[in-house]
């Protein structure tokens, strides 16, 4: 971990890699991520989510966010990854699009150590989608080109199941992947418990994404943040995924008691599916993440440690 100060105040910094197994991380560029949430309204009902259905909007500060992800990178800190949150996005796609023109290359030039206006593009700009499918506004702004990774919440392979989990009808039209470049497409599946919490509910949902065109899929274990998860929780070990047919584990990387998760590769008919766990997770860990909720700069996602 490395301190440096933005705005005037401390913040920490990752500056060491993710160990191997039992081979301590090298050492990094200082960089962070910025998760920018746009919106904490969600078109969704999901039991497991604190924004169910939620239909607070926010007012969104757009300059702000311009100026502080131009003085992160004049303070010569790497912005890793730009994450566009929620709620759901797709709710609020005009904003999308405006922070889209923002950031577009004349707004990102350069990188940590580089003038402004020098060669190099910014990268990685993400978005994550909870509800792909519901609103045509999403599988619009999967389409948009700008996009370095898209990341999906896909906790089902059946549209009945996920219109269960979803807590409303999912459309014969959701999962429609037509014009989006599906080499930057990642699906996330949380494991429920009477969903998908066994081995071979797994290789379906494997089976799904190679059929889809996805190439990466993590399972998540769900945090116990209400009774619902608690009672529903479904441990990742559960899966096995080692004795499915041509799933072979490839590595295992940790941060000490922080987090450590393993990566595993699902070969199927010629076609590779690139498979993600995280085993665990300290909730209060921060190092290298900022969280932008349009008003405010924090460091990690606690209400209490405001930077600007």
């Amino acid at each position: 971990m490395k301190l440096m100060k933005l705005f005037g105040k401390e913040i920490a910094l990752k500056s060491v890699g993710c160990a191997h197994d039992d081979c301590p991380g090298a050492p990094i560029i200082p960089s962070v991520n910025l998760f920018v949430k746009v919106t904490n309204a969600c078109n969704a009902a999901c039991r497991f989510c604190s924004n169910a259905a939620c239909t607070e909007k926010i007012d969104f500060d757009l300059p702000k966010l311009v100026d502080i992800v131009r003085s992160i990178r004049q303070a010569g800190i790497f912005v890793n990854r730009l994450n566009i949150t929620g709620g759901e996005p797709s709710v609020v796609p005009a904003l999308v699009e405006r922070i889209l023109e923002s950031f577009g290359a004349e707004g990102m030039k350069g990188s940590a150590g580089q003038e402004e206006g020098q060669e190099g593009e910014f990268s990685d700009l993400h978005i994550h989608l909870n509800t792909n499918g519901l609103l045509p506004a999403s599988q619009l702004l999967m389409r948009h080109p700008r996009w370095d990774s898209i990341s999906v919440s896909l906790h089902h392979y059946d549209i009945e199941k996920l219109s269960e989990i979803y807590g409303t009808r999912i459309p014969d039209t959701a999962l429609n992947f037509d014009g989006v470049d599906m080499g930057v497409v990642n699906a996330s599946c949380n494991l429920v418990r009477g969903y998908i919490d066994s081995t071979a509910e797994a290789r379906k949902m494997m089976d799904l994404c190679i059929d889809r065109g996805i190439r990466r899929l993590g399972f998540v274990g769900l945090m116990p943040s209400n009774e619902y998860c608690r009672e529903n929780f479904v441990s990742l070990d559960t899966l096995e995924l080692d004795t499915i047919p041509h799933c072979y584990f490839t590595e295992s990387k940790n941060r000490g008691r922080d987090c450590r998760c393993s990566n595993y590769l699902y070969n199927r008919d010629m076609k590779l599916l690139e498979i993600y766990m995280r085993h665990y997770a300290n909730p209060s860990y921060c190092e290298s993440s900022l969280l932008y909720d349009g008003r405010y700069l924090r460091q990690g996602f606690g209400q209490d440690n405001i930077i600007i």
